[in-house]
C-alpha cells in the first residue's frame, strides 16, 4: 500500500509540473502577442478615406497619416475640389484618440477614435460651433511624400518673400510666396493664402527661363506664371486654378532691418 501511495503522489506531482509548464507557455505567448495587438489598435498610420455629407453635396476626404521622425504628420486630399497633399499640422494621437486642425475659416478640426482592429476611425468634423459626422476607413499604407520642390533654371534670385493680391469678383485675397535657399543652393517654396488662414502650402515645382517664371502648387491645383522685372523686385503674371485665371502681381517684400 505504501508503494502504491507513493506512486500516486509522484503522478500527481508530475501532472502539476506539466500543467504549470503549459500555463507558463500560454502566459509567455500572451505577453509576446499583447504588444503587437496593442500596436495594431493604437497606430493610425495609413491612408484613410471618408465621405462628408453636406447640403451642397458629398465631399471625399483622404488623410495620409504617418510618422515624421518622432512626430505625427498628415496630408489631406479633397477629391472633388482638386486638393491634393495639403499638409496638416499639430497632429495629436493619444491612445485611440486622434485630432488635428484643418485649414479654413471657422477653425475647422477633426476629432476621431481608432477602432480596436485599427481599420476604422469614428469621428466628426467640427467647425464654427457645429459638428458633422466624418467616419474614415483604412485604405492602404501611408503614401510617400515629396518634401522638396523641383527646381528648373536659375531660380535662386527668387529667394525671399513675395506678396500680391487677387481680385476675385471684388473679394481681395492676399497671397504670399516664401522662398528659402537650401544648403545645396536649391530653392524650396511655400504659399500662404493670408485671408483664408491657409499657410505653408508646398510649391512643387519652381522654374525660370530667362525672365519667365512658373510655380505649381499641387495641393490646390494652382499655377502661377509671370515675368520677372529687370531688378528682380516684381513679377507680373497670372494665377490659374480650377479652370479659371486672374491677374496677379507679386512684389518682393523688403527684409526687415534688425535693430
Amino acid at each position: 500500500m505504501a508503494t502504491a501511495r507513493c506512486h500516486l503522489i509522484q503522478s500527481d506531482s508530475e501532472s502539476r509540473i506539466q500543467l504549470m509548464k503549459r500555463i507558463r507557455t500560454v502566459l509567455v505567448c500572451a505577453l509576446l502577442l499583447a504588444p503587437a495587438a496593442l500596436l495594431a489598435a493604437t497606430d493610425p498610420a495609413g491612408l484613410w478615406e471618408g465621405i462628408l455629407n453636406t447640403p451642397n453635396g458629398d465631399l471625399t476626404f483622404r488623410f495620409n497619416l504617418h510618422r515624421d521622425g518622432d512626430k505625427w504628420a498628415a496630408e489631406m486630399d479633397l477629391v472633388e475640389q482638386g486638393v491634393s497633399e495639403l499638409p496638416l499640422s499639430n497632429i495629436k494621437v493619444d491612445g485611440a484618440a486622434i485630432s488635428f486642425p484643418i485649414p479654413g475659416p471657422g477653425e475647422p478640426h477633426y476629432e476621431g477614435k481608432l477602432s480596436d482592429d485599427g481599420k476604422a476611425i469614428t469621428g466628426n468634423l467640427l467647425q464654427g460651433g457645429g459638428s458633422i459626422p466624418l467616419n474614415l476607413k483604412w485604405k492602404s499604407a501611408a503614401r510617400a511624400v515629396s518634401k522638396s520642390a523641383a527646381n528648373v533654371g536659375e531660380v535662386q534670385v527668387l529667394e525671399g518673400v513675395w506678396e500680391g493680391t487677387l481680385d476675385a469678383n471684388g473679394t481681395q485675397l492676399r497671397l504670399r510666396f516664401n522662398f528659402t535657399k537650401n544648403g545645396d543652393g536649391s530653392i524650396t517654396g511655400t504659399l500662404d493664402s493670408v485671408d483664408q488662414g491657409v499657410n505653408g502650402l508646398p510649391i512643387n515645382t519652381i522654374s525660370r527661363t530667362g525672365d519667365a517664371v512658373k510655380m505649381d502648387v499641387k495641393a490646390i491645383g494652382g499655377t502661377y506664371e509671370g515675368t520677372l522685372d529687370k531688378d528682380a523686385s516684381t513679377i507680373k503674371g497670372t494665377w490659374s486654378q480650377g479652370g479659371g485665371s486672374l491677374p496677379l502681381t507679386m512684389q518682393r517684400k523688403k527684409a526687415e532691418k534688425k535693430s
